[in-house]
């Protein structure tokens, strides 16, 4: 345990100035939203300082698409009011810019440590959602190991993640990296390690009582195995999805507020109130947050978004915009799936299908990528294929 820990303090260390700011970075997502922003700012200017900005913006896979975007929203949030929609048109900047300083330092060692970071941090956001866990349990008269789990959202455990959901979203996350680091490795130490960081993180992602959360798992480890080439292993998987799935319909009170469908039935409303909104302002939208914006308005039930990753594209960019955004991903996918093709390691390109099941199917039902700490650790995977070709297994 010596020995790995000073491998891991020498490591760090022998990392330039440049690449320790991107750990930096990475750390000061677990921390509130406001201090995460003002941490990826510090590091942005630094990277202005030393000269390395401009050039990795330039130089930016899918720039010109993501950079319209942008602007278009900053605009057309500032022309309709949308204030709360202008706050979130500069958060995609900053992530934007971070994600172009990043493309351009990372090399596959300081991917491998990005991951081992956010795996370890999951522990100290989990201990806190714990501590979190037990206040509520008290303060409604519950044992701690009653595990009684609230469907207020104020009463549902969110770490520094403002709300449970975003938590829940950055659980899933936690499992898959935890995934690939356990395929990576072959020392059974490490992969006892991971097995039981994702089951903690798991364990977790149940006490936050967001049940759209589950859903990706129906696909996750199927699909990583299966394109990272591990038919035994995805087999197994398979067989373990269908007895998780004969289980949960058997006992269904295994599912976090399993009886507690009011929310389901206000989905349909918000997606009544997200099409006439569309049917508003079908180009352009008015710009991100729309339907926190107009609900009242329209007389709709009060949430913050759409509920759904389309509707709420359409709602809040318009035709035009998501068009935009569209764009940007395609660039990004043709070279994520260029660099599998050369890949001496197609974990890494699982690891990044997985990211995008979980953006796809867990967004059937909620949206979740328009916060800073989970849209930037979705970009951070997502533009890490290229730098990670030349990885062995």
């Amino acid at each position: 345990m010596k020995k790995a820990f000073d491998q891991v303090i020498h490591d760090i260390l022998s990392f330039n100035v440049l690449e320790q700011s991107i750990l930096v970075a990475v750390a000061g997502l677990f921390l509130p939203f406001q201090f995460s922003a003002a941490v990826l700012a510090a590091v942005l200017v630094f990277a202005l300082w030393k000269g390395h900005l401009v050039q990795a913006v330039r130089q930016q896979r899918g720039a010109l698409w993501f950079y319209a975007f942008c602007a278009l929203e900053i605009v057309v949030s500032a022309l309709y009011r949308n204030w709360i929609g202008l706050l979130n048109a500069g958060g995609f900047v900053l992530i934007g810019f971070f994600i172009a300083f990043y493309r351009r330092q990372l090399t596959p060692r300081l991917f491998q440590y990005v991951v081992s970071e956010i795996i370890v941090l999951s522990w100290l956001a989990g201990f806190y959602g714990l501590y979190e866990f037990q206040k509520v349990s008290a303060r409604k008269g519950y044992d701690f190991f009653d595990f009684v789990i609230q469907n207020s959202p104020k009463d549902r455990i969110n770490s520094t993640f403002m709300n449970a959901n975003f938590y829940a979203t950055i659980l899933e996350f936690e499992v898959v990296f935890c995934l690939y680091k356990f395929i990576r490795t072959k020392k059974a130490g490490f992969r006892v390690y991971y097995v039981v960081t994702a089951c903690f993180n798991f364990f977790m992602m149940l006490l936050t009582g967001c049940r759209t959360a589950l859903l990706p798992f129906l696909f996750i480890f199927p699909v990583f195995f299966w394109f990272d080439r591990k038919r035994i292993w995805f087999i197994g998987s398979m067989i373990a999805e269908m007895s998780a799935l004969v289980l949960v319909l058997m006992f269904p009170e295994l599912i976090p507020r399993f009886d507690q469908m009011s929310t389901l039935t206000s989905r349909f409303e918000i997606w009544s109130t997200s099409l006439l909104a569309i049917s508003m302002h079908p180009w352009f939208g008015q710009g991100p947050q729309t339907y926190g914006h107009v609900y009242k308005a329209l007389h709709g039930h009060k949430a913050p978004h759409s509920h759904n990753i389309a509707l709420d594209a359409l709602t809040s960019y318009g035709v035009v915009g998501t068009t935009l955004l569209l764009g940007y991903g395609w660039s990004v996918w043709r070279e994520i799936y260029a660099s599998y093709r050369q890949s001496k390691d197609p974990a890494i390109f699982a690891m990044i299908l997985c990211f995008f099941v979980i953006f796809f199917i867990h967004g059937l039902l909620d949206v979740t990528m328009n916060f800073l700490a989970t849209g930037c650790i979705f970009l951070l995977v997502i533009n890490s294929a290229a730098p990670n070709k030349a990885i062995r297994s």
